[in-house]
Parts: structure tokens; C-alpha cells; sequence
């Protein structure tokens, strides 16, 4: 059998579909992926060896511009790109983990009888998925709420099977607690420019592990402080720490959940995003999986870093209790697909 995967546009609409690969590898003789072609999603995908097709997708600009008006035709012609593709491939499942580089796959595949599963992972679906949903025979769902209808099913989310809970040897020779802040795939400016602001202030009481992001490095030192571009290795990070300062995007948060870490959730804005981290955060802190903030300010950060580390026992209970990898539930629903 052969499956392509799709997704793209930020590293939380690839490295679900990577943690799937390792099992998908043992059912399907072949893997492709069909990308927008960026840097980071051939940087993610190039350790699998496995063979990537780039196509030039339109992205909607969340805001009145002339750009937005020729998105159709250029939607059109991505479709027939996708299935010169596909039809070269011949696949038998395409998996789709959303984005807007998938949509085109999808109504591709579609157009040529191929059969299409799609995976959501925040609680409401994105825009991609939206319009994707009508060109699927199956769409699989992080949460129970997102999962309507009957081409629906909740598997739970995709996790690397790195995510998990070890002793990892510490980043600090002190005693002090560890707080690892991380801004996104791609860094956060706003977040970056906090802590440096109060360096000072956060280290009188904690040690920091900062992910700043490629390029954003301010050169900072300070015996309490590791500034980090970027790692590869977040597993070993998130178990380095006492409390994980995070963005709201489903993929970090349930990676988080599965090493069993408290956490501190600053989304981002629906100025910056179409709302959906700030709906992810609201779940899990209703469920006292972790501390939702809605602005950065010193003085409410470091009241809810000292509450999550003096109740990391109670978190750490609700998040055993809470979780589950989605990976064997998704691949089901994968093979059963390509097989019928």
C-alpha cells in the first residue's frame, strides 16, 4: 500500500503527521508528502527519507487585501498540480493534518476517487479543515466536542514517541526550579522581549531555559539563565524543567501533557491567529491541566509559577488522568480506510 501526507504552513501541521511515521512505516510499502515547500517543513521531513513534493499554495490573509481576491485561481491551479502528483503516486490514503497547504491535496485526491482522512487537533477546526471536511471520507478529532457528525471520530492527538516522562540529567547545578519558556516553532517576539526585560527579576527565584527561536538570540548571560535558538531535542528540555511556559497550539500542549509537566498557556491573540489557542487554553484550564494567562505581566507570572509548582502533585494527577495518545486510534482509522 502507499499514503501521502499532507499539512503544512507551521511546524504544528507537520510534526503530527511525523509522529505517525514509524508505524505507518511498517503497513505501507511507500510514504510521500506533499508540502508547501518551506525551509522548516523539508528540515522536518528530510530524516525519514521520505520523498517530498512541493506546490505553491494561496494562504488567506486574515484581513481586507486585494491578495485574498485572486486566491481561487490560484487554489485552481494548485488542485491540478496536486493531481499530476497524485496520479504519478497512486496512492491509496491520503492523511491530511490540515493547514493550508493541505487543501488542495485534499480536493485533489477527492477529484481522482482517492480516499481522504483528515486529523484536527485544536477544539474548533481551522479554515482548511472547514472546507476540507467535504472532500474527506473520514475526519479524526484531538477533543470530544470537535468530533459532530458521522464522518467524525475522536482518536486523540499524535504524539512523537519521544514525548514521555524521564530522568533527565539537570541544566542547573543550584536547586532553584526550572522554568522552560517556549515561544513556537518559530519564536515568539513578544515573549523573547519579556523575559529579557525581566532577566533579572526571574532569576532571583528560578533558573531559565529559553527557546527564543533561529536567529533571535540576544546573547545574554546570566548563571541562571540557558538561551536556546533551537533544539531538536524538546523531549529532554521539557523534563529538564519544573513548569513549561508554552503557546496555546494544541500540538505543544498534549506534547507537554504526555511528559507530564505543569504548565503555564499564554495563546496567542485572535490578532495574531483565528482564535484557536486562546480556546485550547481555556479547555485545559478548565480541566486543571494547566494555568491559562491572558497578558504578560511579572508579577501575575511569577503568582502563577509558584501556584503550579506548589500544586504539581494535583496537576500532575489531573494530566495522568486526562491523557491518551492518539497514535494507534488514527492509524486504525488510517489502514482501515486504504484496506476498504
Amino acid at each position: 500500500m502507499k499514503i501521502v501526507l499532507t499539512g503544512g504552513g507551521t511546524a504544528g501541521h507537520i510534526i503530527p503527521n511525523i509522529a505517525l511515521i514509524d508505524d505507518l512505516q511498517k503497513h505501507f510499502d511507500e510514504i510521500f508528502y506533499i508540502g508547501s515547500g518551506k525551509q522548516l517543513e523539508k528540515d522536518l521531513i528530510l530524516p525519514y527519507n521520505i520523498k517530498y513534493f512541493s506546490i505553491e499554495t494561496p494562504k488567506l490573509v486574515r484581513k481586507f487585501t486585494f491578495k485574498n481576491m485572486v486566491i481561487p485561481l490560484k487554489l485552481i491551479t494548485s488542485i491540478n498540480d496536486c493531481k499530476r502528483i497524485l496520479k504519478d503516486l497512486s496512492p491509496d490514503v491520503v492523511f491530511s493534518k490540515g493547514g493550508y497547504v493541505s487543501l488542495p491535496v485534499v480536493v485533489a485526491a477527492h477529484k481522482l476517487g482517492i480516499k481522504v482522512l483528515a486529523h484536527e487537533s485544536d477544539l474548533t477546526m481551522g479554515l482548511a479543515n472547514k472546507i476540507s471536511k467535504w472532500y474527506c471520507n473520514k475526519i479524526c478529532t484531538t477533543f470530544d466536542s470537535t468530533a459532530k457528525g458521522k464522518k467524525f471520530v475522536c482518536t486523540g492527538a499524535p504524539i512523537r514517541k519521544e514525548f514521555k516522562k524521564f530522568d533527565a540529567a539537570p541544566a542547573f547545578k543550584n536547586k532553584l526550579p526550572t522554568i522552560l519558556f517556549v515561544g513556537g516553532s518559530q519564536g515568539a517576539a513578544a515573549i523573547n522581549k519579556f523575559i529579557l526585560e525581566n532577566l533579572d527579576t526571574l532569576t532571583l527565584k528560578y533558573n531559565i531555559i529559553h527557546l527564543c527561536g533561529k536567529g533571535k538570540s540576544s546573547g545574554a548571560k546570566h548563571a541562571h539563565y540557558i538561551e536556546i535558538e533551537f533544539s531538536n531535542d524538546m523531549p529532554t528540555l521539557i523534563n529538564q524543567c519544573d513548569v513549561v511556559f508554552t503557546r496555546g497550539g494544541s500540538n505543544a500542549l498534549f506534547e507537554i501533557l504526555a511528559v507530564n509537566k505543569p504548565m503555564i498557556i499564554y495563546p496567542l491573540s485572535k490578532k495574531e491567529s483565528r482564535g484557536d489557542q486562546i480556546e485550547n487554553a481555556k479547555y485545559f484550564e478548565q480541566r486543571n491541566l494547566g494555568a491559562y494567562i491572558h497578558n504578560l505581566d511579572i508579577n501575575t507570572l511569577i503568582d502563577v509559577i509558584d501556584n503550579s509548582i506548589k500544586n504539581k502533585t494535583r496537576i500532575e494527577n489531573h494530566q495522568k488522568t486526562f491523557y491518551k495518545a492518539g497514535n494507534k486510534n488514527i492509524l486504525n482509522e488510517i489502514i482501515s480506510l486504504a484496506r476498504n
